[in-house]
């Protein structure tokens, strides 16, 4: 019950980090195709819709929701996979801090989550088929599903503020 309350709370201090993170790196083709897909339906949106909150719930809830699925779930994983890994690193200093007379370390966590990472188009955590496999992949894929039942498939803040802006202008 520790371990889950520990990694749920890893995970969102993760994900407030994640828009710097995100920034700093080119943009993943989950957010890209989110975002073309948002210009190139926000017309029809505003064709259908009775108001501006009814288009753009329905250009990022309806016409665009696979693409915006892909990039919410890129952000959470994305998320996840780096507090997670964080959170090995940290177990892996502890542990040579508290190891042997020479300070090393006993056990060793890099190998945790082996070649896992986020599929920059579908935003899956996936394992890489030639790096050695972690001990804890299933235990992460396990612990993102359950944390995107728990805050639902959100569209990230960005594509929200995309779609209200596209629908503003498609309006006037």
């Amino acid at each position: 019950m520790r371990l889950t309350l520990t990694l749920a709370a890893a995970l969102v201090a993760g994900s407030a980090l994640l828009p710097q993170a995100v920034q700093a790196q080119e943009r993943p083709p989950a957010y890209t195709n989110a975002e073309a897909c948002l210009r190139d339906r926000a017309a029809d949106a505003v064709a259908v819709s009775s108001g501006a909150t009814d288009a753009a719930e329905f250009l990022l809830g309806y016409l665009c929701a696979e693409t915006v699925g892909y990039a919410a779930a890129y952000e959470q994983n994305t998320a996840s996979l780096m507090a997670m890994s964080d959170m090995a690193s940290g177990m892996g200093q502890m542990a040579g801090q508290s190891g042997t007379k020479t300070g090393e370390n006993p056990f060793d966590f890099s190998a945790m989550f082996g070649g896992l990472k986020v599929d920059p188009v579908t935003g899956a955590l996936v394992s890489d088929p030639d790096a050695e496999g972690g001990f804890m992949n299933g235990t992460l894929k396990a612990q993102a599903s359950q944390m995107s039942a728990l805050f639902g498939d959100r569209p990230p803040v960005f594509l929200r503020v995309l779609a209200g802006e596209l629908v503003l202008r498609q309006r006037r």
